[in-house]
This record gives structure tokens, C-alpha cells and sequence, in this order.
């Protein structure tokens, strides 16, 4: 799957996870595998009231459905995602078409629009227009032309790497004058002869837990939230004191339990993925968000250094006294940072 270059290849892309086209080979033959096998892991958990925590974007599940994906799907500068260039020459085609068509209207001659094509190209306002939002992007003012050559665009995958989009593609440079045909062959391969087989083998194993006609009602959005969970974890004071239930001798009134209500209140979304998998191993709220989560906290007199412990398989946070809001804060961010698989509890690497 698509995501942000090295050293993190795949897991961080912001706008979510994507299927990366592949060549015919046995490259193509083991993602094959593997989306078969997360048709069926994904199957099951649905089927079982669970999600699977993978921030698959909503074009994953658009491409699910049989929607037809195009240019305006590519990632843009900031999406995090590798492509981002791909996005960029695909708005810069689509404003050359556009002109094109313009120009034709108006009655130019061939010849005339060969002429005022190039002059586009060498337009240096380029990266004022088209990569004002990309990281690295170079200060002085440039053209097509200039950005062109300087990072070698030519006919392969993200313009840059990647498999060919046509015969010796690596050694096709694009040009204003064949930037759409550009467009066009990488649309074709990440969203349609490149996926292919990975769509067909996820709907497969999806096919194997339940039919998959089941799900066509609903929508891309719908069916990424019912599979993948929440994108975000939204709670207020009030939520947190329905869902979050005092049991085993504390009380909405015993002040561990306000310290660590006031505290979730002031996590940030990252503090509160962590939170979500030290309690429940899963970082995501299920659908519907905290309204269908809940989590039991109990007093534990047993803890002999202070920290916090959960049994994730229930839901069940183990809370020892504290004096304070800032020592709960400190003993409960260790616990969820030092947490490994049961959430066994061992002391960080500092």
C-alpha cells in the first residue's frame, strides 16, 4: 500500500491508506495473498462485532465497490502519501486542457496552439501554482519546463519511481505536450490494471465470511468506518462520565476517578490513541464513537510502584490512589507508553 517515503514506507499516509498498483509477477501474486487474507480478517471482525484498526482511505473502499477512480483521486502535496507529484501534474493537465479547449474555441490555428503550449510550459509561475503545499519546494520562481528536467519527471509510477506506464518509460520524459497522456496512463494503472487483482482477491475474502452483494447499500464512508473504526476520538466530560464506569468501590465522586476524567479531557488525539489501545487493543473507537465504548475503573491497592494496568479483553483500567491529578498523569502516560503486547508492564527505554 501507498504511503510516505523511507523510512516509513506505508503505515503514516494522512489521507489514508491505498492500494498500490502492481505489474503482473510474483510481486503482484503475493499482495494477492494477502489481500485474500485481509478480506477474510476483515470478514470475520464484522461479522463478530470488531474492526480492524487499518487507516484504509475511503478510495480503497470506493474502489471495493466497483467506483471508478480517476485523476482527481491521485495524493496532492501534503497528503503524506508517495504519488503526491501525480496529483500535481494532473491539476496542471487538467488547467492545460482547459486552455487548450479555450483556445480552440476562439479559432486558433494549429499552429498558434503549439506556440501558446509552450509558452505554458515556460510559465514561471509553476511551483507558485502547483507546489506551494509540497515539502522541499524550491524557493526561486520556475516553469514546467525548469521542474521538469530538474527532478526528471518520465513515464513511471509516481513520475519519479516506480514500475513503467509504458514501454521503456523510465526514459520518456513528460512534457507540456504530453503531460496528459501522463495523466491518463497513471490513473489507468493505480486505479484500475495495477489493482485489479488486489480489489478482486479482498472481495473474495470477504466473499468467503459472507456475501459480498451484502455490503453494495452502503457507502465508501459507511463501509470504512463500519470495517476500520472512528478517525477520530471525540469526547467531552459528559461522555467520559457515561462510558466510563466506576465500579469495585470508587464513585463519580472519589477523586481518582475526576483526576483521570480530567485528564482524558486534556489528551491530545495521539495521547488518546494510546490510551484507547492500553485499555481495549484497539486505538479506534468502534462505529457509532464513544457512544458505543465503554471501560470499567477500578480502584487497585495492589500496585506496588504506582502504575496503572488494564485487562484489555475486557475493557477494565486498574487505577492505584493518587494524590493528584499530576501524578496520575505521570504514572498513566508510562504505563501506556511502556505497554506491550497484553500490556504486560516493563519500564520505557529512556
Amino acid at each position: 500500500m501507498h504511503g510516505p517515503g523511507a523510512p516509513s514506507q506505508y503505515l503514516l499516509c494522512r489521507r489514508g491508506l491505498v492500494i498500490r498498483p502492481l505489474l503482473e509477477g510474483q510481486e503482484q501474486q503475493a499482495a494477492v495473498r494477502r489481500f485474500r487474507f485481509l478480506g477474510r480478517l476483515m470478514g470475520q471482525a464484522l461479522r463478530e462485532g470488531f474492526i480492524v484498526p487499518l487507516p484504509l482511505s475511503e478510495d480503497f473502499f470506493g474502489l471495493m465497490l466497483g467506483e471508478q477512480l480517476g485523476p482527481t483521486n491521485f495524493p496532492h502535496p501534503g497528503s503524506g502519501s508517495a504519488g503526491e507529484l501525480c496529483g500535481v501534474l494532473a491539476d496542471f493537465a487538467a488547467e492545460l486542457a482547459s486552455f487548450t479547449a479555450s483556445q480552440r474555441e476562439a479559432g486558433r490555428t494549429a499552429e498558434e496552439l503549439r506556440a501558446l503550449m509552450k509558452e505554458q510550459g515556460e510559465r514561471d509561475d509553476f511551483g507558485d501554482r502547483f507546489l506551494h503545499h509540497a515539502e522541499g519546494t524550491p524557493t526561486q520562481r520556475l516553469s514546467f519546463d525548469q521542474y521538469a528536467q530538474m527532478v526528471g519527471l518520465c513515464f513511471v509510477e509516481t513520475g519519479l519511481s516506480g514500475a513503467p506506464l509504458c514501454p521503456d518509460g523510465e526514459n520518456v520524459p513528460v512534457t507540456v505536450d504530453n503531460v496528459e497522456d501522463f495523466v491518463e496512463l497513471a490513473a489507468r494503472f493505480w486505479f484500475d490494471t495495477g489493482v485489479t487483482a488486489q480489489i478482486e482477491a479482498f472481495r473474495a475474502g470477504l466473499n468467503d465470511s459472507f456475501p459480498f452483494e451484502c455490503l453494495v447499500a452502503f457507502s465508501r464512508s459507511e463501509l470504512r468506518e463500519m470495517f476500520c473504526g472512528e478517525d477520530r476520538i471525540e469526547w467531552d466530560e459528559q461522555a467520559l462520565l457515561s462510558h466510563f464506569h466506576p465500579v469495585g468501590g470508587l464513585s463519580d465522586k472519589s477523586p481518582t476517578y475526576k483526576y483521570l476524567v480530567a485528564e482524558l479531557l486534556e489528551m491530545s488525539q495521539a495521547e488518546r490513541v494510546r490510551f484507547l489501545d492500553f485499555v481495549s487493543s484497539c486505538p479506534r473507537l468502534p462505529p457509532g464513537g464513544i457512544a458505543k465504548f465503554h471501560v470499567d475503573v477500578f480502584p487497585d491497592s495492589t500496585s506496588k510502584q504506582g502504575y496503572p494496568r488494564s485487562r484489555a479483553c475486557a475493557n477494565q483500567l486498574y487505577l492505584p490512589p493518587y494524590a493528584s491529578k499530576e501524578e496520575l498523569h505521570e504514572k498513566l502516560h508510562e504505563a501506556m507508553h511502556s505497554s506491550a503486547g497484553h500490556h504486560e508492564q516493563r519500564m520505557r527505554d529512556l
